[in-house]
């Protein structure tokens, strides 16, 4: 064997394995920039005397969610989902009309948003007691969401909230 033979099988050598180190590289590069942009949903419920009471979600991730389902379930019964003409028959029930915000399929909630998807501006103690023992007690959402990049199964719950207690 000659030295250009040797020059070049050590020139095809280096550039094979520069290559499998490109490719591993691209590799982890992707992983990394999926993991830079994963979405964290959360549900909780809040309440204060004369100000705000309800149910409200948050992005805590670092990017943004996609919503893929958001099913609604009253007393342990599947509902339907958290929309407007689904919802629409449990506000009825209450002394005042709460706000409501629906959750719909492919909506976005950008990182640090939070919404008030149920509830009342001014909370009252005695007025607004049916509505917080529903909040707390009756109403479960489960939430599926993804990230921009999709295929992933991410999910979270609002489970309600153990009751008060003086």
């Amino acid at each position: 064997m000659d030295a250009n033979s040797v020059t070049a099988i050590s020139a095809t050598a280096i550039a094979v394995a520069s290559l499998f180190v490109s490719i591993a590289e691209t590799r982890a590069n992707r992983k990394h920039n999926h993991h830079s942009v994963r979405p964290l949903l959360s549900f909780d419920c809040f309440r204060s005397t004369d100000g705000p009471a309800g149910i409200r979600i948050r992005n805590s991730g670092l990017g943004p969610a996609i919503i893929r389902s958001a099913i609604f379930y009253l007393d342990g019964n599947e509902v339907g989902p958290w929309e407007k003409p689904v919802v629409d028959p449990l506000r009825d029930t209450f002394a005042r009309w709460p706000n409501f915000t629906a959750l719909r399929q492919e909506r976005p909630i950008p990182v640090g948003q939070e919404i008030v998807i149920f509830g009342v501006d001014e909370y009252d103690l005695v007025r607004d007691a049916e509505l917080w023992d529903t909040i707390t007690e009756r109403i479960r959402i489960h939430v599926r969401y993804e990230s921009v990049y999709g295929n992933e199964k991410y999910e979270t719950s609002f489970e309600g909230s153990p009751r008060y207690k003086k």
